[in-house]
């Protein structure tokens, strides 16, 4: 019996293990897939704003231009998908490496439904109170709620509001490049790139063949 107490007790960590470099493919595999219910909501605002332009023609041409106009500004928005469900997931992900604190795949999930349910609530705003009143209202949400969720996930105040001063700005920036329109592909590189520069200095001393290992307490060992 004791040998087998000395067994599991080595066993258990071990099955706990993961690297910190399989981790972070397996968030940018999740990044990945959560552009597929993206594609949905492009089709309803495509839909939407078909129908809006076939009504325009019953209507006086300013009353339409309008309407039209902020359907596409909300289709340009989801271009931006990729770069939103990126950087916020490898924001979590920074997060987890430098806490200590296992995040579970699934939390990531929720993290990118949240992002998808932006483009929702953008696209259902947009129609009530123009694109400029709703992107603020939906961005305040989402990132209010980002960064809540950090809090909650790695129980740190402090990095509940790290999340909020990098979510913030990224919310404002999406914003910038679809009012930009000669300089919005320019801009959206260079902040890829800063982006993907910090996040290589900031994990410049991390073991990437390191684990995420839960440390299991004292009193949680076999007796």
């Amino acid at each position: 019996m004791g040998g087998f107490s000395v067994f599991h007790a080595d066993a258990q960590p071990k099955m706990r293990t993961r690297s910190a470099g399989v981790k972070l493919i397996v968030v940018c595999v999740l990044a990945l897939l959560m552009n597929i219910p993206g594609l949905f909501v492009q089709s309803l605002v495509t839909d939407r704003m078909t129908r809006a332009a076939g009504a325009g023609v019953r209507m006086s041409s300013g009353a339409s231009a309008v309407t039209v106009d902020s359907y596409q500004s909300v289709n340009r928005s989801l271009k931006y998908i990729l770069l939103f469900e990126g950087l916020v997931f490898l924001t979590y992900f920074m997060f987890e490496v430098t806490s200590g604190k296992r995040v579970h795949p699934a939390q990531y999930v929720l993290v990118g439904v949240a992002q998808i349910i932006f483009f929702l609530l953008l696209l259902s705003l947009t129609e009530k109170v123009g694109f400029d009143v709703g992107f603020l209202i939906a961005g305040a949400a989402t990132v209010g709620l980002l960064s809540v969720n950090a809090d909650w996930i790695f129980a740190s105040r402090k990095l509940g509001l790290r999340a909020l001063a990098v979510f913030s700005p990224l919310y404002g920036l999406i914003y910038v490049l679809l009012r930009l329109k000669d300089y919005a592909l320019l801009v959206g590189a260079v902040a890829s790139f800063v982006a993907v520069a910090m996040a290589m200095y900031l994990t410049r001393k991390i073991d990437w063949y390191g684990s995420l290992t839960d440390k299991l307490p004292a009193h949680e060992g076999p007796a």
